[in-house]
């Protein structure tokens, strides 16, 4: 089971890089608004410097930049960040332990990603 946030740094990189599968997949398919991840990254953990790092990510368009640009503490989250595919100024943003949640994914399916083969055009999980 994965742990909730806040994570140390180390512990957001090796979250957030066993997710990056989620990249290209729809943000939400009940929603109106199109929308397909672009990104799953690291972000401050508190509410105000979360606020400021999605300001920085419209504005740099780049993640890395965005929590490197003024963010100087220990705690971190990771985020599903998604656009619109009709208008690029439409981002949305979740917690990914709340994403996972409400899109029925369990850390122990998630993982089982990078495990799968095709065989005869059907997915199988090792």
């Amino acid at each position: 089971m994965m742990k909730q946030a806040p994570y140390s740094l180390n512990e957001a990189q090796k979250i957030c890089e066993q997710y990056q599968f989620l990249v290209g997949q729809a943000f939400d398919p009940e929603m109106p608004i199109n929308s397909t991840i672009e990104c799953v990254t690291i972000a401050p953990f508190d509410q105000i410097n979360k606020r400021r790092f999605i300001i920085y990510y419209l504005l740099f368009n780049d993640a890395q930049s965005a929590l490197t640009h003024e963010y100087k503490g220990l705690l971190y989250d990771i985020l599903v960040i998604a656009r619109s595919t009709e208008n690029d100024n439409d981002l949305l943003q979740e917690n990914l332990h709340v994403w996972l949640a409400k899109n029925s994914l369990s850390t122990s399916q998630t993982s089982k990603k990078e495990d799968n083969i095709s065989i005869g055009g059907k997915q199988s999980y090792l």
